[in-house]
């Protein structure tokens, strides 16, 4: 049990949990166009470019804490060293198999994730008024995974789609994310607001932000039933339904909030839940 629990740590701790969610969510998009589940390239360049990114905000944002106590420099641990370098290397490899087409677009994206990070990097007023924006930080990450994770593995499988088919998958997608993010928000509120930051949670009451998830989820599940039905596989939209109940419960469930791995499993664990629901029903 203390065995399991250290590995549950390590995971958490470099943010394998989020990084292992991105190859879900993308195995997803393969499931609803009736592809096989292959890890290609892009599979492993989402997982890496996740592990990069999301070990380096958490670097940048406890370089930012230190430097606003004016104390010495973060000395990055060894373990840190190895998951950014070993990031960097898997996305090297990865990046060079992909469609050259496809760069351009994902260096935009890179760009926008970029923004996430550049407020606690670069203390330039214009920089910083990225911070003061309360919409950013959840429609940010909403829309890159979502792009990541749906649009860019469409276009590699060369599907043909018109904007009112796409739509609806990519803001239902896009809304499981914001709803995802924002629990994060109501959890880091008095943390961002020492920092500089504005959130949601600045603008909203804590009954409020939980509405606006409800909201957000419902909208997810009802574009996808319209979704399922109209391509005549129903039990796929009850698999939306259900993790959106799940989702819903773990969101209001006074009980589980202050549990150890509340956010960065249970919450986080939820881009992977969905998926395999979604493969498991697609296999009845």
């Amino acid at each position: 049990m203390q065995k399991l629990k250290s590995i549950l740590n390590y995971l958490v701790e470099y943010n394998f949990i989020v990084a292992f969610g991105a190859v879900a969510m993308y195995c997803q998009t393969l499931i609803l166009f009736d592809q096989a589940i292959k890890l290609g390239h892009y599979a492993f360049l989402l997982f890496f470019a996740c592990l990069l990114d999301y070990n380096i905000h958490k670097i940048a944002k406890k370089q930012f804490h230190l430097s606003n106590k004016k104390t010495e420099h973060l000395a990055i641990n060894l373990g840190s060293q190895i998951i950014i370098l070993i990031s960097i290397i898997g996305i090297a490899i990865s990046i060079i198999h992909i469609p050259s087409s496809l760069y351009l677009k994902l260096l935009i994206v890179g760009g926008i994730t970029t923004l996430y990070s550049l407020p606690l990097i670069i203390k330039f007023k214009p920089i910083n008024t990225i911070k003061k924006i309360p919409f950013l930080k959840t429609c940010m990450i909403a829309f890159v995974w979502s792009y990541l994770t749906l649009n860019i593995p469409i276009e590699i499988l060369n599907i043909d789609l018109s904007l009112s088919e796409i739509s609806p998958l990519f803001l239902a997608r896009f809304f499981f994310v914001a709803a995802i993010t924002l629990p994060f928000e109501l959890r880091d509120k008095e943390v961002d607001q020492k920092d500089g930051i504005v959130t949601l949670a600045h603008i909203f009451t804590s009954i409020q932000i939980r509405n606006i998830i409800f909201s957000l989820l419902l909208a997810m599940s009802v574009l996808m039933l319209q979704y399922s039905f109209k391509f005549g596989n129903l039990n796929l939209g009850f698999a939306y339904i259900f993790s959106g109940i799940i989702m819903a419960w773990l969101v209001q469930s006074k009980k589980h909030l202050n549990h150890q791995y509340y956010y960065k499993i249970l919450l986080d664990g939820m881009l992977i839940f969905q998926s395999l629901l979604v493969f498991l029903i697609s296999k009845i």
